[in-house]
Parts: structure tokens; sequence; C-alpha cells
């Protein structure tokens, strides 16, 4: 969907829209669900990284944010921590 706007994403009409936290920064969205946590951090990523991107994806949302995960990781042990 980005891609087809050129990293352009309309917030006006009423839909989910699947964004990769890159794309997402600078926008806005009453809620915002980040799945796969755990998995974030384990192909040589640096924690750093993966908690500077994880906290792009949750203060894009306005109202609530929904983060899980189905396995433990560096970055999933810091936040819950």
């Amino acid at each position: 969907m980005a891609k087809n706007n050129k990293n352009r994403v309309s917030t006006k009409r009423v839909a989910v829209r699947l964004l990769s936290m890159h794309t997402a920064k600078g926008l806005e969205f009453p809620c915002v669900a980040i799945a796969g946590l755990g998995l974030l951090g384990r192909h040589g990523e640096a924690v750093e990284e993966c908690v500077r991107l994880t906290y792009v994806g949750v203060t894009r949302a306005t109202h609530e944010a929904l983060l899980t995960y189905s396995s433990e990781s560096a970055l999933v042990q810091r936040l819950i921590a």
C-alpha cells in the first residue's frame, strides 16, 4: 500500500493499515498493534536498534497500543523488566 503511493499513507479513510515500523514514522493512528516482538533481535540486530524501532511503533498510537510476543528475546526481557 505504501509503495503504491510513494510511501505516503492516506489516514483519511477508515481502514486497517499494515505498515513497517520504518514506514509508520511520523504518522499517528488511534490503535497500533505490534506482533512478534520475540522475533526482533534474533538475527544479529542490536537490541538498541530494536528498542528504537519498537519505540517508534508504540508512539504512533494516540489511544491504544497492543504488543505481543510468543518467545522471549533480549528485547522482550528488556521491555517486561
